[in-house]
């Protein structure tokens, strides 16, 4: 992605995740984003800067970011509350086939 798109994502994330962005983790979310951006271009052969991945990188750095801490976890239960994770690079991989540029 472009530098353009990369800082539009990053501000977007940050008032999106609002509460949870702790000060000081600006380096975390752009190595999150840099890095779903290569998984998302290597599995959809499309380039890196190609803007139909916004959406899915988007998604997949949010969840990457609002999970750190549980990483590697299936599932979690807080008092009465019960989550279920997915694989963020298994779903990611999955959502960027279908729009793969056949080469």
């Amino acid at each position: 992605m472009e530098n353009e798109m990369k800082t539009k994502m990053f501000d977007r994330l940050k008032k999106d995740i609002d509460v949870n962005f702790k000060v000081g983790d600006d380096s975390v979310l752009s190595d999150f984003i840099d890095d779903y951006i290569s998984i998302a271009s290597h599995n959809s052969n499309r380039k890196e800067n190609d803007n139909k991945l916004y959406p899915y990188v988007y998604e997949a750095v949010k969840e990457a970011y609002l999970r750190r801490g549980d990483e590697g976890s299936s599932s979690s239960t807080e008092g009465s509350l019960s989550t279920s994770y997915v694989d963020i690079v298994e779903k990611l991989k999955k959502d960027v086939r279908t729009i793969r540029v056949i080469r």
